[in-house]
């Protein structure tokens, strides 16, 4: 479509474009017709006075008069005509300037527009080009956060663990000082007449020893004493106390335990139960009857040394019976009557472990046996007595060696 204005000048009727070229092409008419009026008010003039040159002289003033009334006359037309002319030309002109004025006010709205389309579009995909950027650098750096604080909490869970783990080992490390002080402070209560030998913190061993003293006699017996204070009993415990025992020359021990870890076989009439014949009793925390049994012990000792004073033998028969009756005889046979038990346990359970595999083997030698046989019946039954009659007999007896 062509957006073209024609327009028709109205003197010279030529026809143009609007635009650039109308108002040159409107310059130029006006110049021409401003010239063409001159010249043909010049030429009308000229032609009046050539016309009434011969009557100018007869007739001067009213020459004159007419001149005049002729020149304004045609003056006042030709003003008149041109106004008329002018006008319309300038309504013609205004139209079509007010035309092409919308005309181009259309187009640069339109072109603006589009201008504004395709600036708002580059600039949304400039716009959406950047954030697509920065969101890759923001989520880049949003993985490097997340990564950097799992790696921090894995840290701190760890170290949590591990502190955890401390605390809980100092709170039982704790629990058991506690209890080792209170039953140091019972002793000592309960048995002033008595020496309490402390086993420093960290050195192999129990918890303390009662050294028993009986009236100008000093030391006379030991009670070697292993608290415990957890939530389980362990059998093991009391081997290490004996073994502590047995380094320590001490024949009595008591192992006393919290009472949510009292063995199985724990009776609450007793009080404590026996281990290893008389050697280790294990006690519950009570002390009202801790100490009914180690009064009761403490004065076994106590008499055991008063007939041995009382009786008089022979220094060889003494010094035997000392040696009879003494930890350094008694503890290592309790110790290897331990021993032998743990190696029945373990002997037992490797004659029923080997009884199984042996019960085991044997019925798959049977049912290999039985397969064979099958598949010889078979193709016997199938093809017929071609195999020789011997061939499952064995032709030697005898074992490999």
């Amino acid at each position: 479509m062509n957006n073209n204005l024609k327009i028709t000048c109205p003197k010279c009727k030529a026809t143009f474009d609007a635009g650039d070229a109308f108002n040159a092409h409107f310059e130029n008419a006006q110049i021409e017709n401003e010239k063409k009026l001159k010249d043909a008010t010049k030429k009308a003039e000229q032609e009046a006075e050539n016309k009434f040159k011969l009557q100018f002289e007869k007739q001067q003033e009213e020459i004159e008069k007419i001149k005049k009334a002729e020149s304004k006359k045609a003056t006042e037309e030709a003003e008149k005509k041109y106004k008329s002319q002018l006008e319309n030309k300038d309504k013609q002109l205004a139209e079509a300037q007010k035309n092409l004025e919308q005309k181009l006010k259309e187009e640069a709205e339109k072109k603006l527009e589009l201008a504004k389309k395709e600036n708002a579009k580059k600039a949304e995909q400039e716009a959406e080009k950047k954030f697509s950027a920065i969101f890759e650098k923001q989520k880049e750096e949003l993985e490097k956060s997340k990564k950097s604080q799992e790696i921090t909490q894995k840290r701190l869970e760890e170290r949590t663990q591990e502190m955890t783990k401390i605390m809980e080992a100092r709170k039982v490390e704790l629990q058991g000082e506690i209890q080792e002080e209170r039953l140091q402070d019972f002793l000592r209560k309960k048995f002033p007449e008595d020496d309490i030998e402390e086993i420093k913190k960290g050195a192999k061993g129990g918890d303390c020893i009662l050294i028993i003293n009986y009236k100008d006699k000093k030391g006379i017996a030991k009670i070697y004493f292993e608290s415990k204070d957890t939530k389980n009993f362990n059998e093991s415990w009391v081997d290490k106390l004996l073994s502590d025992m047995k380094n320590k020359g001490i024949a009595n021990g008591i192992l006393v335990v919290s009472k949510s870890a009292l063995p199985s076989d724990f009776r609450n009439d007793d009080g404590y139960v026996k281990r290893h014949g008389n050697s280790i009793y294990v006690a519950a925390l009570d002390f009202r009857s801790l100490h009914i049994l180690v009064d009761g012990i403490r004065s076994i000792l106590i008499l055991k040394t008063k007939e041995n004073k009382e009786h008089e033998i022979p220094d060889i028969m003494k010094k035997a019976w000392e040696n009879l009756n003494s930890p350094h005889f008694e503890l290592p046979i309790k110790t290897m009557n331990s021993q032998i038990r743990n190696m029945e346990v373990i002997f037992r359970k490797e004659k029923e472990s080997f009884e199984r595999m042996s019960a085991h083997k044997d019925k798959a030698i049977k049912e290999i046996h039985s397969n064979l046989v099958s598949m010889v019946m078979s193709f016997s039954r199938n093809v017929g007595d071609v195999l020789p009659q011997d061939l499952l007999e064995h032709k030697d007896d005898k074992l490999i060696e």
